[in-house]
């Protein structure tokens, strides 16, 4: 419709424009005849060829982007602050207005098809420049960078257009969003919501960085004017770049509207920015996917956003893939193992990996041949595990899993899970049924060792039948990795291999991360094709991570020991005695074997 409009309304121009030159003649001019030829001429200048082919130009060229900016305005024009109602007809009318008023009224031809190409090029230039400045790079038009991608498909199926174009939330990595409601409609709603916002694409881009990072928490602090964003990679926070705007800092504006989308998908409030919140949702990328659960909370400054990736088809892990060794293994086998009983208490501190090391722990032992049943909170399930029958509990409505365990002793189990403990009386009830028949019970808690662990669980006051029945414990940390493609190697001086307990002469050097350079000191030459920073670690000098653990294996003396109450130190001195290896001592052997390094299980252990 508006090509036609513009047709017409050209035609009428030129024909209105030929009518006024008859009627000023009042009559038709007669011609003469050139006695040098035959042709029949009139004096001419009716029309001059050149002049309508430069008008016909900027007319053309009006009609294109006059299209394009109605399209563009319907696609994202109120999700970015530009109104259609207002940008429609500045673009639409300005021109031809400009045209018949003043471009065919003025008798000087030039200076009125300056005005013409002013009136064109000046409502979308204005368009152009306040777009730009609302949306992110990929989706800007008319910069360097958009008219070099023209020129490298130009020739493609098209006509210069991009083979297969895209829609504006389409562009960037593949990132697929799933919010988390039950209904389908709700969900797609959202969805379509997130992508009419400008920074749909930004987000897509943070998130595929990340995950490419192996980060798997994402924090962004919002101050008055920027964004600060960091990713938790292998335990560690790092201050994070993400190629998501042309400034650095993320400014705050794009931040914002950044934060708007993640809301939408979560289907929180995104006018609140002060309330504490929890959304959840998935996503799936380079054919991983993911569960996400997003925590928002308000500062003075603004407001901190908290993004923790728990990836779903994550390969499930043997003792072996945390980083055990076979003797530790054959310890733990002897624990909970084939006639194994009494109650062995798991551990790890707070987001050290006690999920992944409780069900490599059970996939461990022999539940093809033993009845394992596994008492849980309804609120905090846990990872399905073969063989483990699964009871629930709703702590949130006051029930006590206590209440519990009579009922289900009589269906005769010969193994009883407690995946995290919090009754004492459970434990108890769990403790007379090991004295009477023997059986095995496996529980974890959250602790900074094995001794601990055992207090902790005390603390719950078990009753007197824990210590009598409490055969041992395995308490894990994790550390970091080093790079192996970039580690450094250093001597092992007599000092350091002393202060670390390994016999002189047993290993001759040591491996630490990648320093950075004294500064001052130029870099040295890199070879042809050779990257920046190393790119299995991206720079870090760590990649991955693996346990260090700790079996406490108890003896009459330990538990006597527990039942008095003694200190830790003594309990600790106990077991040391009885020949039981101490964290410090397992994580002396990935130093030795270059696994990890001294600055990093320092780090661990001041934890």
């Amino acid at each position: 419709m508006l090509r036609l409009f513009a047709l017409l309304l050209l035609a009428a121009v030129f024909l209105a424009a030929g009518a006024e030159v008859a009627v000023a003649q009042e009559a038709w001019p007669q011609y003469t005849t050139d006695t040098s030829h035959n042709i029949v001429r009139g004096p001419g200048f009716y029309f001059a060829i050149w002049k309508l082919v430069l008008l016909v130009i900027p007319f053309f060229l009006w009609v294109k982007s006059t299209d394009w900016v109605s399209r563009d305005l319907a696609e994202i024009g109120e999700g970015i602050g530009l109104p259609p109602d207002v940008w429609n007809p500045i673009m639409v009318l300005t021109f031809p207005l400009v045209f018949v008023t003043l471009t065919l009224g003025i008798p000087i031809f030039l200076a009125g098809y300056a005005l013409a190409i002013i009136a064109y090029v000046a409502p979308l230039a204005a368009y152009v420049v306040t777009r730009n400045a609302k949306v992110p790079n990929e989706q800007k038009v008319f910069t360097p960078e958009h008219i070099l991608r023209k020129i490298k498909n130009f020739g493609k199926k098209g006509g210069g257009q991009d083979a297969a174009p895209k829609q504006p939330w389409e562009l960037g990595p593949t990132v697929e969003f799933t919010p988390n409601s039950p209904l389908a409609s709700v969900n797609q709603a959202a969805v379509i919501e997130a992508r009419q916002i400008p920074a749909f694409v930004p987000v897509k881009f943070m998130i595929a960085d990340a995950i490419e990072n192996r980060a798997d928490k994402i924090l962004l602090e919002f101050t008055a004017d920027a964004v600060a964003v960091r990713y938790m990679i292998d335990s560690v926070w790092h201050n994070a770049n993400p190629k998501v705007h042309d400034k650095d800092p993320l400014n705050r504006a794009m931040g914002d509207n950044m934060l708007l989308v993640l809301k939408r998908i979560a289907q929180l409030n995104g006018a609140d920015r002060r309330s504490r919140q929890e959304g959840k949702f998935k996503l799936e990328y380079s054919g991983a996917k993911y569960d996400i659960v997003m925590l928002t909370q308000g500062t003075p400054t603004g407001e901190r956003v908290l993004i923790n990736f728990a990836i779903i088809t994550k390969t499930v892990k043997s003792l072996e893939d945390l980083g055990m060794r076979e003797k530790m293994r054959d310890t733990l086998k002897d624990l909970i193992g084939p006639g194994a009983t009494g109650i062995v208490v798991i551990s790890t501190m707070p987001g050290d990996g006690l999920t992944s090391t409780w069900v490599a722990a059970l996939r461990s032992t022999d539940r093809l041949m033993r009845d394992f049943i596994s008492i849980e909170d309804k609120a905090k399930p846990e990872p399905d595990i073969e063989n483990v029958g699964s009871q629930k509990f709703d702590a949130a409505a006051g029930q006590n899993p206590a209440a519990m365990v009579p009922g289900l002793i009589l269906k005769q189990p010969e193994v009883m899970c407690f995946p995290e403990v919090t009754s004492g009386d459970a434990l108890e009830l769990a403790g007379d049924w090991i004295e009477n028949e023997t059986k095995l019970v496996i529980a974890s808690i959250r602790a900074k060792d094995c001794v601990d662990a055992i207090q902790r669980v005390m603390a719950l006051k078990p009753g007197d039948v824990f210590t009598r029945v409490i055969k041992g414990a395995l308490y894990q940390r994790t550390v970091r990795k080093l790079c192996t493609g970039c580690r450094e190697a250093v001597p092992a001086t007599p000092e350091i291999l002393q202060r670390l307990g390994i016999p002189a002469g047993r290993v001759q050097v040591l491996y630490r991360e990648k320093q950075p350079l004294p500064p001052g000191q130029p870099p040295p030459p890199k070879k042809k094709g050779e990257p920046e920073v190393c790119p299995e670690c991206k720079g870090i000098g760590y990649k991955g991570r693996t346990g260090i653990f700790e079996i406490l294996v108890l003896n009459d003396e330990i538990r006597a020991a527990l039942a008095k109450n003694a200190k830790p130190e003594i309990i600790k001195q106990l077991a040391r005695k009885a020949g039981n290896r101490t964290l410090q001592e397992e994580a002396i052997l990935l130093i030795a074997s270059g696994v990890t390094s001294l600055a990093e299980v320092q780090r661990v252990l001041k934890q």
